[in-house]
């Protein structure tokens, strides 16, 4: 009998005891300094912590707070999470490695980044940087701060309203305190640009060695303040190359093929000058250039999969292992991989290590087979064969962000949390497109294995809504949110004088898929423009992807 009360007193201990978690010293705050950002700049350091784990673990997910003043869309263009890479400390484009770009929750009111694969051996330095928006009409203050632990469902798994840094042991935290910047950062209207353009070689640094007649240089540039390039020069051996028309304005990229490399030392900079004159020239770089020829027999490319899932988490590795003739391996090589624009390609370096090696991810989200080519010298080394047909929902032709229905005439929208999305009537959908010629047909029973996520709210900026039993006239923002115009005199420089004309009414029954934002008080406070062109899709404006 007694050891029948023992052993259930001990199975009551094990019951309560508590989750794993983890304590604020698992964090070094490295503290961003105090300092004034201007209109229209990016890699604005605002957080600067290292997180260090007992054993090896994977980060999944970060829950933040901006204690200071400064909005989203508003004075915040966009926040994002870096890791330290190359030189230590921050330098932002083209050096860290970008992990990606924080969401914020109008609902919540913080900032966020979820379904991340960040492997952490002991410990990972990373930063937190923003962009500001170039429309700035008011200052503002930034004060980061990782909160104390919040997981609403008690799931150990990050959703939307959680707060604090998420592993994917389940080991969370903080627990015990806030992790506050002790410093705040300054956004400021001041309108003059005096910045010059950020300048950055991301595939050659001071020392390195390229054994091949010719390379591919690569860097990114960009000008603090949103203003055009009006030169752009790539200077070898002290003579410039005008790279402007290799220039990618989109990504920031830039790209020049050397070619009749010639064996010894070689100097390399940069200088750029925006549309308002003000100039940058980057530190010159040394390096060695030492022939060394390729041989297709003796290098390799190899998977660990020949399948993939279409959910766009599911990946295959791949490795490239490229030796020269006399079957050595082969540093500072580049490659290319060749594949269609639906495959996704994470930790792109296409440049080999010491040992001659280059390992890359292959993701997708659209089904069939698919193929890459590695190219290696100009010449294919190999082609893969990867088969994507395993996803969520095993279907030829179904995608996310697809527009399908079943036997009945209802029309939903295939979300990337493979959740599908209800129409609510024809003035919604009417906002996000012009007809139905790209709706896709499934079975009834192939539309009842996806679970409905909810329902589509109105593009942002398109239309103004109002309910039917109240006068207020509301402009809609990102993931439906309303925000009420304050006068009909603001309507009519944000809409033009037949305002009223695009307004909508929205029954009691569907206003609660809105939330409510801050009021419009003047022209500034918001550009339905700037709100469309952001929402490019459902899944963007959901932010389910």
């Amino acid at each position: 009998m007694k050891k029948i009360i023992f052993l259930f007193f001990i199975s009551l201990i094990l019951i309560v005891l508590p989750a794993k978690a983890f304590q604020a010293n698992a964090i070094v705050n490295l503290e961003a300094p105090y300092a004034t950002f201007y209109k229209g700049t990016f890699d604005n350091l605002v957080m600067d912590f290292s997180l260090i784990v007992i054993k090896p673990d994977t980060l999944k997910a970060l829950g933040l707070r901006n204690l200071g003043t400064a909005g989203y869309l508003h004075h915040l263009s966009y926040m994002t999470l870096w890791a330290d890479s190359g030189p230590v400390g921050f330098q932002g484009i083209g050096v860290d490695r970008k992990i990606g770009n924080l969401n914020y929750s109008t609902a919540y009111l913080n900032w966020y980044i979820e379904n991340l694969s960040e492997k952490i051996t002991d410990s990972e330095r990373f930063f937190v940087s923003v962009e500001t928006f170039s429309g700035l009409s008011t200052s503002a203050t930034i004060n980061m701060q990782i909160p104390i632990l919040t997981d609403n469902n008690a799931n150990s798994s990050f959703d939307v309203g959680d707060l604090g840094i998420f592993m994917d042991s389940g080991n969370n935290g903080p627990t015990d305190a806030n992790i506050t910047n002790s410093n705040s950062q300054v956004i400021s209207t001041y309108s003059v640009d005096a910045l010059g353009p950020k300048l950055v070689i991301t595939n050659l640094t001071d020392g390195s060695m390229i054994n091949n007649s010719h390379f591919m240089i690569q860097g990114m540039a960009r000008d603090q303040g949103n203003t055009y390039f009006k030169e752009l020069y790539l200077y070898i051996d002290n003579q410039p190359v005008n790279i402007i028309d290799n220039f990618d304005t989109t990504n920031y990229t830039w790209s020049f093929d050397w070619q009749n490399i010639t064996d010894g030392d070689h100097t390399i900079s940069l200088q750029g000058r925006d549309g308002n004159g003000n100039n940058t020239q980057n530190a010159t770089i040394t390096v060695k250039a030492s022939q060394q020829v390729s041989s297709l027999t003796n290098s390799s490319v190899s998977s660990d999969k020949t399948t993939i899932k279409n959910d766009g988490l599911d990946k295959a590795t791949v490795t490239v292992i490229i030796k020269d003739q006399n079957n050595q391996p082969i540093a500072n090589r580049q490659i290319t991989v060749e594949t269609s624009s639906d495959m996704i390609i994470s930790n792109p370096n296409n440049i080999s290590d010491a040992n001659g090696k280059i390992v890359f991810e292959v993701r997708s989200v659209a089904l069939g087979l698919k193929t890459l080519t590695i190219k290696v010298d100009g010449q294919v080394l190999q082609t893969l064969t990867l088969n994507v047909n395993t996803g969520i929902l095993p279907m030829a032709g179904l995608n996310f962000g697809d527009l399908i229905k079943a036997s009945t005439p209802a029309i939903y929208y295939y979300g990337a949390d493979a959740k599908r999305y209800v129409f609510p009537n024809l003035k919604t959908f009417s906002t996000w497109y012009n007809d139905f010629s790209t709706v896709k047909t499934i079975t009834d029973e192939q539309l009842g294995q996806i679970p409905i996520g909810g329902n589509v709210t109105y593009r942002p900026g398109v239309k103004m809504v109002k309910i039917t039993t109240d006068p207020k006239v509301y402009a809609i923002a990102s993931s439906g949110t309303l925000r009420w115009i304050s006068t009909e005199q603001i309507a009519i420089q944000l809409y033009g004088a037949n305002w009223n004309s695009l307004v909508e009414d929205v029954s009691d029954a569907f206003f609660i898929n809105y939330k409510t934002g801050s009021q419009i008080n003047s022209l500034s406070d918001f550009s339905p423009l700037d709100v469309k062109n952001a929402a490019s899709s459902i899944n963007v404006d959901k932010g389910l992807m």
